[in-house]
C-alpha cells in the first residue's frame, strides 16, 4: 500500500477533496447556527418591556420611618403583600401591564428594605431576629409569585421569573449574616 510506486500526488488530491469537503461542511454549519441565532433574537424582542423597580417615597418613608428594625421588616411584609394581591387581581382580570407595575414595586420594597436591615448598628452587629422575620414573611411569597408567573403569558412571563429570582436572592441575602463569622459573641480580650 506505501511503497516506492505509490506517488505524492494521489496523497496530495486526497488531501485536496478531504479539506475541499470539510470546508464545505463549516461552512454549511456556520449558515445554520447563524440562521437558528436570528431566530432567537425575534423571541426576546416579543417579551413586554420590564417595569421600572420604583415605590412611592410615601411608601417607603413609612416602611421605614420605625427605628425597630423588626417593625421595618413587618411593615414591608404588609406593603409587599398588598402590591402582590395587586398584581394578581390585575393579572386575573387580563390587565398583565398594571400586574408589572405592582411587581415592580414588589421588588423596589424588597430590595430597599433589605438595604435598610443589612445596616449594622452602633455595636457593629446586624438586627439577626429582623433578618429571619423578612426572610420567613419572604417565603410565603414564593408560591404566590409562582401561581402569578403560570397566569401570565408567555410576553409577560420573563419579569415574573425575574421577580422569583430576585426573591430567592434576597432571602440569600437575608440569611447571609446569620451564617457569617461574627455572629457568636467573643469577649472582648483587651480590657
Amino acid at each position: 500500500m506505501f511503497g516506492p510506486d505509490i506517488h505524492c500526488s494521489n496523497f496530495r488530491w486526497i488531501a485536496v477533496r478531504v479539506s475541499f469537503v470539510c470546508g464545505v461542511l463549516i461552512a454549511l454549519g456556520a449558515a445554520f447556527s447563524t440562521a437558528a441565532f436570528g431566530q432567537r433574537q425575534e423571541v426576546l424582542f416579543d417579551n413586554a418591556p420590564p417595569p421600572l423597580l420604583v415605590a412611592s417615597k410615601d411608601e417607603l418613608a413609612r416602611i421605614l420611618a420605625p427605628a425597630d428594625n423588626e417593625d421595618k421588616a413587618k411593615l414591608a411584609l404588609e406593603a409587599m403583600d398588598i402590591h402582590l394581591s395587586k398584581a394578581e387581581g390585575a393579572a386575573s382580570t387580563g390587565s398583565f401591564d398594571a400586574s408589572y407595575t405592582e411587581l415592580g414595586h414588589f421588588c423596589a420594597i424588597m430590595r430597599r428594605t433589605l438595604s435598610a436591615l443589612l445596616v449594622y448598628n452602633s455595636n457593629g452587629r446586624q438586627d439577626l431576629g429582623a433578618l429571619k422575620r423578612f426572610d420567613i414573611g419572604l417565603r410565603r411569597f414564593l408560591l404566590r409569585l409562582e401561581n402569578l408567573r403560570g397566569e401570565m403569558p408567555s410576553t409577560h412571563e420573563a419579569f415574573a421569573v425575574k421577580t422569583i429570582h430576585y426573591l430567592q436572592d434576597t432571602r440569600d441575602a437575608a440569611l447571609k449574616p446569620m451564617f457569617a463569622d461574627n455572629v457568636v459573641a467573643v469577649p472582648n480580650s483587651d480590657k
